[in-house]
């Protein structure tokens, strides 16, 4: 039963969720999992910038991603996700080769920061928003499968970055991987084609239609000038007795194309901003905001702060790895329990136990074996949370317009993001001289808390309308 199921985006779906996959291995990996090997060799390169100045040009990087999300997720909607993909493709390629000739740091934030951000926004969200178009009954997993790219992309293409640049140097690396950015995402973006609505499949059934009643009509003509045996020409029907009811076909399909089209008919920017008064999206918004402040601080400070209790950096870049690896394989495991029992009691119990890793065990980590064990937990429920958004929205919304609302939600959590990281490290300094983590894991565990407080609020709302008509739960965003 289950692997009959998995049939149900068909061939374009699976090879939509691979494109997916592929495109989320290399969209984040330059500004946040590989970055701090960058970082490494850009303070050799630029030793007069401090450490924070080169660690915002990842920062601002992944914001832009974000920020501009909304007006990519208009883009994919309006003129489809493969152009869009492409285009972000070729963006980022042309970033990381400009990026790779910079002799200032604000040629880094430029390149590698900004352009590449905004390229990144442009191939991210129509691939995030493609897998929920094909599967209903397994789009947890699908979705799982396609975000647990950025894990895979950063454990092949970490030490990948690290030996290029012991061979070729950290420009001649960044070349590299831009070659490889702009063949596999140009190539995954081929696959990331949206699922037709349901106009194209009615358009080729009235044609069918068409074709058969004047086929019908040609072998009528044939008939009743036809010649018999006798030499006397045979009228089987001199006034067509179709005609009528052609014309009652034809004002059907008629009405049906103009319904369809009004259907599908693109949301202007204006429009798309209309869903903002729907409080189960205010709600994922709202949380998606919180949790991003919160979200890269425990990634960002995890192996510092083993060193900080007293273990090796080494052991501290262990359990990051290992919180990482647990990550991917905690995103695709996750969304099939999601598939089975729910996607929102599994996008809810996420929520809170991310909470509970940062402000229960974070807390209490002061071994290896604490310390990993927050890093799992977190890793594996934040995941699985980023995950089940988009399945949230297209659970609350369908996928008409989903690249724009995840578009726009991204967009106000990419805010958040330029917030998070840069506060935390300068609540950090100001522990100084007596260095303390308290202040800094407060920061982290209160933004989640109340991350799973909105995604609380949502499932109240989503559980209450799914309960009403459809024409009511949705009559907030008709202009989608």
């Amino acid at each position: 039963m289950f692997l009959k199921s998995l049939q149900e985006g068909g061939t374009k779906g699976w090879l939509a969720v691979l494109g997916s996959f592929l495109i989320h291995c290399f969209v984040f990996a330059p500004t946040e999992f590989i970055f701090g090997i960058f970082e490494h060799h850009y303070q050799i390169v630029f030793p007069g910038a401090s450490a924070s100045s080169i660690a915002f040009v990842g920062t601002t990087g992944s914001g832009i991603t974000y920020l501009t999300g909304f007006l990519s997720g208009i883009v994919a909607d309006r003129f489809g996700y493969r152009p869009t993909a492409f285009i972000g493709t070729v963006i980022m390629t042309v970033s990381l080769v400009l990026a790779s000739f910079s002799t200032a740091l604000w040629h880094l934030y430029a390149c590698h920061g900004v352009l590449f951000g905004f390229g990144a926004s442009f191939a991210y969200t129509p691939a995030i928003a493609v897998p929920s178009q094909y599967f209903s009954l397994n789009r947890g997993l699908v979705i799982g499968l396609a975000v647990s790219g950025t894990g895979m992309g950063g454990f092949v293409l970490a030490p990948m970055t690290q030996a290029l640049i012991d061979k070729v140097g950290v420009f001649w690396t960044l070349r590299v991987i831009a070659a490889l950015t702009f063949v596999v995402c140009g190539l995954a973006s081929l696959l990331i084609k949206e699922k037709k609505d349901d106009l194209d499949s009615l358009l080729a059934t009235i044609a069918h239609q068409e074709e058969t009643l004047n086929n019908s009509k040609d072998q009528e003509h044939t008939l009743g000038g036809s010649s018999t045996d006798y030499g006397e020409t045979t009228t089987v029907c001199e006034k067509d007795p179709e005609q009528p009811i052609t014309t009652t076909i034809e004002q059907q399909e008629q009405e049906q194309k103009q319904e369809l089209s009004r259907n599908n008919k693109k949301p202007s920017f204006l429009q798309s901003l209309h869903v903002l008064k729907d409080p189960q999206f205010l709600s994922l918004t709202l949380a998606n905001v919180t949790v991003s402040i919160g979200y890269l601080v425990p990634l960002y400070y995890m192996q510092t702060y083993a060193v900080f209790i007293g273990l090796t950096p080494e052991q501290g870049a262990l359990i990051l790895g290992l919180a990482n690896g647990s990550g991917f394989a905690g995103r695709v495991l996750l969304g099939l329990i999601a598939d089975r029992v729910s996607n929102t009691k599994t996008l809810l119990f996420s929520a809170w136990a991310t909470a509970f890793s940062v402000m229960v065990l974070w807390f209490i980590a002061k071994s290896f074996g604490t310390l990993l064990l927050m890093g799992i937990t977190f890793n594996v429920f934040a995941g699985c949370y980023i995950s089940l958004v988009p399945v949230a929205v297209a659970e609350s919304f369908g996928t008409q317009t989903i690249a724009s609302m995840i578009g726009l939600m991204y967009a106000v959590g990419g805010i958040a993001i330029w917030v998070g990281s840069p506060l935390a490290g300068f609540i950090l300094d100001s522990t100084l001289p007596n260095l303390s983590y308290t202040p800094v894991i407060w920061t982290a565990g209160v933004s989640v808390l109340l991350a799973a407080m909105f995604v609380t609020s949502w499932a109240i709302f989503h559980w209450r309308a799914i309960r009403t008509p459809i024409a009511g739960r949705r009559q907030s965003v008709t202009v989608l």
